[in-house]
């Protein structure tokens, strides 16, 4: 086994951070056990209580980052064994944590192509320029060669998610609590302690000083109920028009019994795959994770049997790349052992 000490797993852990998370929560901590392994926990102060009360998606957000760590230990030339955790539910580590997985550093490899791609990956929350037609090409052939990816590109199916996707979100935006635990990891405001750090915050949501002013007024008060009272909800979260920019629409399934680490751990590989053909990715996750328009989209576009919508991404070329706002390394890193 190879030894990593604090020092390298504080670089290993802000590479491994690069990684996708909900909402930009950054769950995953590290820390390194007595035998010099590394243990992935999720903070579970991050986990989303409303949107994300069984958990899954802070599996999956700290799937994303346990491959971002294989990555960037694969980078130094070192292999490692994974031992996925996560059906043990293991609480007792330490108080508000859950360990999640854990990785034995041995063996040599070399650096996994996709990682030159890390810092190109990104979500872009607004308008797609036209995609020059060897990436579409490129994309649709990597789509097909791949047996978790469904490619959707026609205008009239493009459209019917457009719909829907402002169905499902308007649908789960009418709960107060879900638009409050929302509006607290939104960063609307420059000065706010966290803006640069965690969350969404302006450059992410492509919004400017004033939009954010009156979304955060809106969305954390009564106000966005009685705009939909009288028929403006709709409106106030209709994304269809800039959905109707992308090149395509990509669905990502995985199998229905794999634990949510190993689907993050795919999704991560998945969004730096086709990142490679010049594309940005702007999740519609409301389809995957409202029950019946999940349903209703396995059924419509021939999902495999026995896999399970993970998310639906739109996809195509975006006119500037946006920065990373992540943690700082420090705290990152926790200790194994109680204070």
């Amino acid at each position: 086994m190879k030894r990593i000490d604090a020092a390298a797993l504080a670089d290993l852990a802000a590479l491994a951070n690069r990684a996708p998370s909900v909402h930009n929560t950054q769950p995953a901590r590290w820390a390194l056990d007595d035998e010099g392994r590394i243990l992935l926990v999720a903070d579970l102060s991050r986990q989303l209580l409303i949107g994300d009360p069984s958990g899954r998606d802070l599996g999956l957000s700290c799937g994303a980052s346990l491959e971002g760590m294989v990555m960037a230990l694969a980078a130094r030339g070192t292999g490692a064994v994974v031992e996925d955790l996560w059906n043990d539910d293991i609480r007792s580590w330490r108080h508000g944590y859950r360990l999640v997985a854990r990785l034995t550093p041995e063996g040599g490899t070399t650096a996994p192509e996709l990682g030159d791609w890390v810092e190109k990956r990104f979500t872009w929350r607004g308008p797609f320029g036209p995609a020059p037609p060897e990436a579409i090409a490129a994309v649709e052939r990597w789509a097909a060669d791949a047996d978790d990816v469904t490619r959707v590109h026609r205008q009239d199916d493009l459209s019917f998610l457009a719909t829907l996707n402002d169905q499902a979100s308007l649908s789960i935006m009418r709960d107060p609590a879900f638009r409050d635990e929302l509006v607290a990891w939104m960063r609307l405001s420059p000065s706010h302690p966290a803006y640069r750090f965690d969350g969404l915050n302006l450059e992410a949501l492509r919004m400017g000083r004033f939009e954010g002013a009156v979304a955060g007024r809106v969305l954390g008060s009564p106000l966005f109920d009685l705009a939909d009272r009288v028929g403006l909800g709709k409106a106030l979260v209709a994304e269809a028009a800039k959905t109707m920019t992308a090149t395509a629409c990509l669905f990502f399934h995985r199998p229905a019994e794999e634990t949510p680490v190993a689907s993050g751990r795919a999704f991560y590989r998945f969004w730096l795959g086709f990142t490679r053909f010049g594309f940005a990715a702007w999740p519609m996750a409301a389809l995957a994770d409202t029950p019946w328009t999940a349903d209703m989209l396995t059924q419509r576009f021939t999902l495999p049997v026995g896999h399970r919508l993970i998310n639906v991404l739109r996809v195509g070329p975006a006119p500037s790349i946006l920065p990373k706002f992540r943690l700082p390394p420090p705290v990152l890193v926790v200790n194994a052992k109680p204070d």
